[in-house]
């Protein structure tokens, strides 16, 4: 069969949903769509027959573009009917956009959609195309001088590939976790950490007809990403319902959002942009508190069959773990509120052409965004596996971080002001003697010691005033750590991060209630 270069199909996944179709339907009908594939899956019982045959009306009442009708005899369901319908078009067509029967578009969403698949077709990193724009801060995306961005996760929800990205994707469970089993977290988990339910339910099996999580698991092994819209063109009529993962109602919810544009700014080349794929991020990380004890306990489980060791659970009364223990690899993952605080860092002290020591460098993430502005890069730490897991991942890689060194914790292997700019996050609640390490760690700056550390808030604080979290030896407040830093240096500035553990994040100058981290820098020289 003649394969069709041009032509762009809008491929919609039906089942017996008659009034979220008819609403999907005037959306298609708005964009004008010049031809439109309907797979519609068979009735699972005989109660589903009234249902399955009000929408095939709806189909075959459509006289507003040509359309092409496969309709399933017996229930399919909709992973295989969706591989089933996309091997098909891919047999004569090089492209599709392709809706379920519970989404609605923006009037602009087709044009948006044609116009990235020609635009990024030759770019092998990317994986699809989505019109969908989740309602994460937008603090980095409003200086976005294009209309498109890319972030490492898979979206079914309005959404565009091209045959060959199709034809080479792995749909096998065993297959699929034999080559992700020995994927560093950081990896497996990039598109975020919400993820790591669905990972585990495809180990143990309880998790079927998850043809778009394997989606996902096909770019984590070819490093893929999406393209993503600057503003959001989909609506999803049913998100409680249908074939979701959860199927609990999400906090949030979707507009159209300058729905009337039809012209896009879509760079031939597109960058990764950090501060807008941390921000996305950061959104999947926002479960409600309830939820959170139960992704901490799904989190060691995962890790754990993949090969992590995670032992580090709520503080409990007569707890008798050692914080000299504690090691940052355990399960290695980032943590929202050290990533803001070294980028503050980065923007407010790092200046070009630095030399920058991280103390306490854990898995090396501060050293690497330490990195956009210093010239070099140096970093210890008390934990050999830290250093071990670092001179793996980050030395050699980057090649601004110049070495790695494991040390005592007091005694720094450098000469006076060797350094312009000392870092040190989430390390001196662990540290015993705290005004020896701080002095130490001013020994070998040059102008600035930049400290970060956890405020010490009556949530994360036991009754008799220990921290919850028994890795830490102490927290402070600020009147408490100011006094105590004001005795090692005469010129100290001071900066806080609000927010909740898992952001989003505002860093202020003043401390309040909702103070997350303490930011003192303790300044020698301007």
């Amino acid at each position: 069969m003649r394969k069709n270069h041009s032509e762009v199909p809008v491929v919609l996944f039906v089942f017996s949903r008659e009034k979220q179709l008819a609403e999907a339907l005037e959306c298609l009908k708005a964009n004008n769509i010049p031809m439109l594939y309907v797979f519609a899956d068979g009735p699972r019982n005989t109660a589903d027959q009234p249902g399955v045959e009000k929408v095939r009306k709806l189909i075959n009442d459509i006289n507003w573009t040509t359309v092409k009708k496969v309709y399933a005899k017996n229930n399919m369901g909709l992973s295989e009917s969706i591989q089933r319908g996309l091997n098909t078009v891919f047999k004569k067509y090089d492209k599709a956009i392709i809706l379920e029967d519970d989404v609605c578009v923006a009037p602009g969403f087709f044009e948006y959609m044609k116009q990235a698949l020609n635009r990024y077709a030759q770019d092998k990193r990317i994986a699809g195309v989505t019109g969908l724009r989740y309602p994460f801060d937008r603090r980095n995306m409003d200086s976005l001088n294009k209309d498109v961005f890319l972030a490492p996760r898979f979206s079914s929800w309005g959404w565009a590939t091209w045959k060959d990205r199709w034809e080479n994707l792995d749909f096998n469970r065993e297959s699929l976790l034999q080559k992700t089993e020995n994927k560093n977290p950081e990896v497996l988990l990039r598109g975020g950490s919400d993820l790591l339910v669905s990972y585990r339910a495809v180990q143990d099996g309880s998790l079927s007809g998850c043809w778009d999580f394997y989606y996902y698991l096909n770019m984590v092994i070819n490093n893929q990403y999406f393209v993503w819209p600057k503003y959001n063109m989909v609506v999803n009529t049913d998100i409680a319902g249908g074939s979701h993962p959860s199927q609990e109602k999400p906090s949030w919810t979707l507009t159209w959002e300058k729905s009337d544009k039809k012209s896009f700014i879509m760079p031939k080349s597109l960058t990764i942009n950090d501060n807008i794929i941390d921000d996305f991020l950061v959104f999947f990380d926002e479960f409600p508190t309830n939820q959170r004890v139960n992704m901490k306990s799904q989190l060691k489980k995962v890790f754990n069959k993949l090969g992590y060791k995670i032992e580090r659970v709520p503080k409990e009364s007569g707890s008798s773990k050692d914080p000299s223990e504690y090691t940052t690899t355990d399960g290695p993952i980032e943590v929202p509120c050290q990533k803001e605080s070294y980028f503050y860092a980065l923007n407010r002290f790092v200046k070009e052409g630095d030399k920058v020591l991280d103390v306490g460098m854990g898995i090396g993430y501060g050293m690497n965004l330490l990195s956009i502005s210093a010239k070099e890069v140096y970093a210890v730490d008390v934990d050999e596996k830290a250093v071990d897991y670092c001179t793996k991942h980050v030395l050699g890689k980057n090649p601004k971080v110049k070495e790695l060194k494991k040390y005592d914790g007091y005694h720094l292997p450098y000469k006076d002001n060797f350094f312009d700019v000392v870092t040190c996050v989430d390390v001196v609640e662990h540290v015993e003697d705290y005004d020896k390490f701080i002095d130490e760690l001013l020994r070998v700056s040059k102008r600035v010691v930049f400290f970060a550390t956890p405020n010490r808030r009556p949530e994360y604080t036991n009754p008799d005033g220990t921290p919850k979290n028994y890795w830490h030896l102490r927290e402070w407040s600020f009147e408490e750590l100011d006094k105590i830093v004001r005795s090692h240096t005469k010129k100290i500035t001071w900066a806080f991060l609000d927010g909740p553990w898992e952001g989003p994040f505002k860093t202020v100058k003043t401390v309040g209630e909702d103070t997350l981290v303490l930011m003192p820098a303790l300044v020698k020289k301007d």
